[in-house]
């Protein structure tokens, strides 16, 4: 099944059978998929900020829960305290989290994860989504994610290729974990 023109930060065009599974691409379409997705989470990220983008989820997160738990409004100010009351910790988890990230990227073995790194932020900096569709949805730029898909990993030396979560999909579905 050949890809589209353009590529979805959902990944519906990796989907093979009904489900995305690494096993079912081939090694182009896998590193294809790879580069998209480290593509779209770091343009998401980036817009708004990370810690702006916790900070909006937790008060929509608690929102949602009120309206649906409670059958309560937030009130726009009150919103807005929440908000403003979340940033200093938001921000402190980030400065928290500078150690980790240092001991993780001066590791000698990751070195090289580093290197690719920031060379792949810069480039995700320069090439943005294009509009192709008429209701303004953005895509993604073919040409410029085959150009720069890396090379494709050694699926059967990874050592995660297990089950995330005790329940099946059908169970995860009916939960309401995804609002």
């Amino acid at each position: 099944m050949p890809l589209q023109d353009a590529l979805h930060d959902d990944l519906t065009d990796f989907v093979r059978h009904g489900s995305l599974d690494a096993y079912e691409l081939t090694d182009e379409e896998l590193a294809q998929m790879l580069e998209v997705w480290r593509w779209s989470v770091w343009r998401r990220m980036q817009r708004p900020s990370a810690p702006d983008h916790d900070i909006i989820e937790q008060s929509q997160r608690l929102q949602r829960w009120l309206a649906h738990e409670h059958n309560l409004e937030v009130e726009y100010n009150t919103a807005l305290l929440l908000k403003q009351e979340l940033e200093p910790l938001m921000y402190l988890r980030i400065l928290l989290s500078v150690p980790r990230a240092l001991a993780y990227f001066l590791s000698p073995r990751r070195f090289l994860a580093l290197w690719l790194a920031l060379w792949r932020v810069a480039r995700y900096q320069r090439v943005g989504p294009i509009r192709i569709q008429d209701d303004g949805e953005q895509d993604y730029p073919l040409e410029l994610i085959q150009r720069y898909a890396g090379r494709p990993p050694d699926l059967l030396k990874r050592p995660y290729w297990r089950q995330l979560s005790h329940h099946s999909f059908a169970t995860r579905k009916r939960h309401d974990l995804w609002w």
